[in-house]
C-alpha cells in the first residue's frame, strides 16, 4: 500500500517537472540579435570553433550585413560550398589548417585555376561557389577525405564557378532563406586561402 502511494507521489511529481519544463522551454525568450534587438537564429564569429562566449546572436539581416563586409574585404581565394541543412556551423576554414586532407589539395588546384571573372556579373572573382545536393552529416567526412571531385560533383552538382564577392553572399543568402537554415556558428574568410563549408565539428 505503502510502495503504491510512494510510486504514485514520484510519479506525481516526475509529471509535474516534465510539464514545468515543457512550459519554460516553450516560453524561454528567443535570443535577440545583438546588434539590432530582433530576433536571432545565427551565431557570428570572427572565426571557426570560436569559445561560445565569442559567438554573438545575430538576425539574417545583420548576419548579412557582416558577412558582406568580410567577403567584400577578402583579399586571397576560397571555395564556398554552399549552405546545407542538418549542420549545425557554416565557417570559413583555412587551407593550411586541414592540409593533409584531399579537400585541401583540391582546393588549393582549383583556385589556382579560376577564372578571374564573376561567371554572373562579370566583376572581379576571387570565389568559387558549388552547390551542396547530396551533402549530409553522415557523409561530410566523406568530402574531406576525398574532396569535391569525388563527392559534390559525383553527387549531382554543377562544376565550380567563379564568382565576385557580392554574388557569392548573395547565393549563400538566397540558399539559407530558402531552405529556412539556422547556424549556431557562421563566420567569413579570413586574410588566407581556404574554403567555407558546412560544418558539425
Amino acid at each position: 500500500m505503502h510502495a503504491a502511494v510512494l510510486v504514485g507521489l514520484i510519479g506525481g511529481v516526475a509529471a509535474a517537472l516534465f510539464l514545468a519544463l515543457l512550459y519554460f522551454r516553450m516560453h524561454k525568450k528567443a535570443a535577440s540579435c545583438v546588434f539590432c534587438g530582433l530576433p536571432s537564429r545565427f551565431g557570428y564569429s570572427m572565426q571557426a570553433e570560436s569559445a561560445k562566449k565569442d559567438i554573438a546572436n545575430v538576425c539574417l539581416n545583420c548576419l548579412n550585413s557582416k558577412l558582406a563586409s568580410e567577403y567584400e574585404k577578402f583579399e586571397a581565394r576560397a571555395l564556398v560550398i554552399e549552405p546545407a541543412p542538418a549542420f549545425p556551423c557554416y565557417v570559413f576554414q583555412p587551407i593550411r589548417k586541414w592540409k593533409d586532407g584531399k579537400l585541401s589539395e583540391e582546393t588549393e588546384m582549383l583556385l589556382s585555376n579560376m577564372k578571374s571573372v564573376c561567371h554572373r556579373c562579370g566583376a572581379r572573382a576571387n570565389f568559387l561557389w558549388v552547390t551542396a545536393n547530396g551533402l549530409r552529416g553522415e557523409n561530410a567526412d566523406m568530402l574531406f577525405a576525398q574532396g569535391v571531385g569525388e563527392t559534390l560533383l559525383r553527387w549531382g552538382n554543377d562544376s565550380a564557378s567563379s564568382l565576385c564577392w557580392r554574388c557569392c553572399v548573395n547565393l549563400i543568402f538566397q540558399s539559407i532563406e530558402n531552405r529556412q537554415l539556422a547556424f549556431l556558428e557562421v563566420c567569413g574568410p579570413r586574410s588566407e586561402n581556404g574554403f567555407v563549408i558546412p560544418m558539425g565539428y
